[in-house]
This record gives C-alpha cells, structure tokens and sequence, in this order.
C-alpha cells in the first residue's frame, strides 16, 4: 500500500437519483457508511488507504422533471457539511444510463446552487463499472458523445471507475486515492504566485485610478488564478503572407530561480486586455488606441517572478475581425512564452453582460488551444467601474 497521503480528505458526492452516490460512499470508506435512499445531506468518516477520509453523501437530483426544493436544500447543507470545504467533488454518473443534454442541464442547475468552486476540484466517478459489458471505459466513454466529452473536459478530463459489487478491489481504491491525490497537489502548486499577482493587480489599479477618471485605462479585478501547466514553445509555419516567422523564444530561468509565470491574454474586440496586460507588467508595453492584429509579448519581474505576458487580437461578435486570422494567431500565442515557463490563460469578460452568443465564441476561439486550456483558464473581470458597488460575486 502507498505510504499515508497526509491530512484529513474530504470528498462531496454529487449526482442524480439513483445514481450510485451512496454505494460508492460505503466502498471508499469501506463500511455501510450510508442508506441507499438518501433524503437528507450526511457526513461520515473512516480510514481509507492509510488516510483519514470523510465523505459528505447528499440526495440525488433528478434529470427529467423537477427536482424538489428540499433536495436542492439538502445539496447547499451538504456543502455546510464539508467545512471548512471540500477538497473533491466527486460528480457521479452510473454507467448503465446515457450522459446527454437533459442530464447536463439538471446537473448545471444543482451545482449553480452551491457557492464554491467547482470544476478545478471536480472529477467523474463512474458506477456500477461492472456493467460496461466488455467496453474499455474510453470506449463507453466514446459511444456516449458530446454532453459527456464537454463535462469530462470541464473535470480535466479526471475520471475514475468503480463497481457497485461487494469486494471492490484495493488496486481500484489506491487508483482513485492516487488520482484525487494528483488533482490536490496540482491545485495547490501555483498559490504563491497566485496571491503575488492578486496583490500587484489591485496596487496597481489603486495607482492608476487618476488616469482612469481622465479617460484612461479601466479598474480591472483578477480572480485567483488557480492552475498553470507546463507547454512549450513552437514555431509558427506560414503567415498569411507566405513569409516563414520563427519567435524569439525567452529562455527561463536557470535552475535554481523561481520559474517563469506567462500569462496568455484572450477575449472579444474591446475587453481591455491590452489594459490589463498594461497594468500587469506596470508599463504601456500593447497599445491601446489601436486593434491588435498580431500576437505580441512584453516581460518583467514581478517580486521576483519573471513573467511575460502575451496579448492576443480579439474575436468579434459582428465581424470585425477575420475570424481565421484570429484563431490561428490564438493557435501560436504559446509560441512567445518562455521555455519551461508555466503558462496561463486569461480571458478577459467585461462585466457589461456574457450572453450565449459570447459563451459559444469563448468555446470556438478557445477550443483551438486543445482540450486542456480549460484547466489553466481563470476569468478576469474588466470594466470593474460598472459593478458600480455591487460585488462581482453578486454579479455572476
């Protein structure tokens, strides 16, 4: 057995009715832990592969009619129940039922209610894995479409499964408490940079709040950024012209030295992300007066941090902007960042209003990034003066 992972872990269950959540309860702490009809959010606790486990079950929600209020009730005490909160969100799916859009949006609707983040801490647990009939899981997986592949991409693709029989294997155990092991690490591993950017950004708006009741740029409020991953850079092929450009690639630092942050600045025509990078390196590095077209990188220690900050042209909503140039300089923006840098996408959302037609551009432009830009994507809030007092949480 792996050696002890260390502090307590606390797992929320999450699911449709019927849908497995208790069972799979009982199987992580290895005893009846939990009722098969769940009425109302409980907490139990146990050792689990020499880790102190306790695992919060709450009542299902149901996916083609409408789900009591109680149950919706319950879900929000659930969430009371992992205090101070949880460390995974286990969103569980039986395998002998189909993922598709009524199923997305019962489940959208629950997990609207709770006030915490969810998709950074989310993974898929597949149930009653004794079920898939000879299918490899990625094959079940594959057959499934759409609904299910846009739901494991907002996880990070993290899934795990588990039979419902009586004597799961402890290799199946010691699998899920590896990958729920990973998933903590991953989450945690950029905080200090996290809190050192959160910090400049708001020194920095303070500084410039003259120049932005002059006409100058505007209040913008980070959110935490809360994953990087590691992606190399690469060489653009041909540009529109037929002209062959290679970058310069900015080395890191040498081992030994903090390593370089880059953040890649994404949003629609106008959102401010050449402001925002502006304020982020403390220098009028992108212009601002005029429409960027190209990709372009400006750098700078930032307590002691190297990091470089990349803007992007924006997409349009009302054609504007060449929609295939746009994407294909989106396709090399990592192309600027340093080697072995951590980088971090940002997109810009003016707090003005985000309607369907922005969220299906944020997924056209975005999508061109790979599967896994979602993880290391954080919002940043523009046009801040519009909250007018109200919090950006009120807002969402």
């Amino acid at each position: 057995m792996a050696a002890s992972y260390g502090p307590e872990l606390i797992l929320l269950l999450l699911g449709e009715k019927q849908s497995g959540k208790s069972s799979a309860g009982n199987t992580i702490l290895g005893k009846p832990a939990f009722h098969r009809k769940t009425t109302r959010s409980c907490r139990e606790s146990g050792t689990t592969c020499g880790r102190r486990v306790t695992v919060v079950d709450t009542p299902g929600w149901l996916s083609h009619s409408t789900t009591p209020h109680r149950v919706s009730q319950e879900l929000c005490r659930g969430l009371t129940l992992c205090h101070p909160e949880p460390d995974v969100i286990l969103l569980v799916l039986p395998i002998t039922s189909t993922f598709g859009p009524g199923e997305w949006r019962a489940m959208q609707a629950q997990l609207s209610l709770l006030q915490t983040p969810i998709w950074q801490r989310a993974m898929v647990l597949f149930t009653h894995g004794d079920k898939l009939g000879g299918l490899s899981i990625q094959e079940h997986i594959r057959q499934q479409g759409r609904t299910l592949h846009w739901l494991l991409e907002r996880c990070g693709n993290r899934y795990q499964v588990m039979t419902n029989q009586s004597g799961v294997s402890e290799a199946q155990l010691t699998e899920l408490f590896e990958k729920l092991q990973r998933m903590i690490q991953t989450n945690k591993c950029p905080r200090e940079i996290q809190d050192r950017m959160y910090m400049l950004l708001r020194r920095d708006v303070s500084m410039k709040e003259d120049r932005r009741a002059q006409g100058g740029q505007e209040e913008i409020e980070m959110t935490v950024i809360h994953d990087v991953h590691d992606r190399r850079p690469g060489k653009r092929k041909q540009t529109t012209s037929g002209e062959a450009w290679v970058p310069r690639v900015f080395e890191a630092e040498p081992a030994g030295l903090k390593p370089a942050l880059c953040l890649v600045l994404l949003g629609r025509r106008k959102s401010a992300k050449s402001s925002a990078g502006n304020i982020i390196l403390d220098s009028e590095v992108f212009q601002t007066d005029m429409k960027t077209t190209r990709c372009s990188a400006g750098h700078r220690k930032v307590s002691g941090w190297p990091v470089t900050v990349v803007d992007t042209p924006g997409w349009s909503l009302f054609g504007l902007a060449n929609p295939k140039q746009v994407r294909m300089e989106i396709s090399w923006s990592t192309s600027l960042c340093p080697a072995r840098s951590k980088v971090s996408f940002v997109l810009a959302v003016p707090v003005d209003s985000f309607r369907e037609k922005d969220r299906r551009a944020v997924e056209t432009y975005l999508s061109v990034l790979g599967s896994d830009v979602w993880r290391s994507t954080v919002v940043l809030f523009t046009y801040g003066e519009e909250l007018r007092g109200r919090t950006v949480e009120n807002h969402i």
